[in-house]
């Protein structure tokens, strides 16, 4: 998976995204789009829950960087 952003690029993302930014935490599941079809499967069969699963868990997961 190659990812089409920068470093500096992602982390600006992330920052807003902590901040609540809506359409960043959006870029990031797009950024990461690839990956997330990937790695949604469940028996070996893309699984269209399973992605929505991990997409809610990354929303999650941003929203506990505010937390620190």
């Amino acid at each position: 998976m190659k990812v089409l952003v920068s470093n500096k690029e992602l982390v600006k993302i992330i920052r807003k995204a902590v901040k609540g930014d809506k359409k960043s935490k959006f870029e990031i599941i797009l950024i990461f789009e690839n990956l997330i079809k990937k790695e949604a499967r469940i028996n070996g069969q893309f699984s269209d829950e399973c992605r929505a699963f991990i997409e809610d868990k990354i929303f999650d997961e941003i929203e506990k960087f505010r937390k620190i």
